[in-house]
């Protein structure tokens, strides 16, 4: 009977630690609404991009802190597409160093405000223009 006991909390122990161990992993978060910015087109005109973008995070401690630092990554964001011409906004190979630039902005400005950088990967899972 003791041992059987035992097999059950024992049980019960390695459950709760497999949960845990789920819950520490990389946590995604994902900006709304879209972000909405001008590039520049060629000759005088601007042209429309539009873009998802889903943060991953570090772990579930830091949802607050990127939660209350919103605005200023969206700016940050903004203003990054907004430095690109036509030919770096339809290029892929552009946007994935955008994605990396973007991550590295984005914790650059967070160390400095929060002394924490919590986004291990900028995601753009929507990337509109026109």
């Amino acid at each position: 009977m003791f041992r059987l006991i035992a097999l059950c909390l024992l049980f019960t122990a390695s459950q709760l630690h497999a949960q845990e161990a789920a819950l520490e992993g990389p946590l995604y978060y994902t900006i709304t609404p879209d972000i909405i910015t001008n590039y520049q087109n060629s000759g005088q005109t601007l042209g429309y991009i539009r873009v998802s973008v889903g943060l991953m995070l570090e772990s579930s401690e830091q949802m607050p802190l990127v939660e209350q630092h919103i605005p200023l990554i969206r700016d940050a964001i903004n203003s990054l597409l907004a430095e690109q011409d036509q030919q770096e906004i339809r290029s892929l190979t552009v946007r994935n160093e955008l994605a990396t630039q973007g991550q590295q902005r984005l914790n650059d400005l967070l160390l400095h405000e929060t002394g924490e950088a919590p986004i291990r990967r900028l995601l753009f899972t929507k990337f509109l223009y026109q």
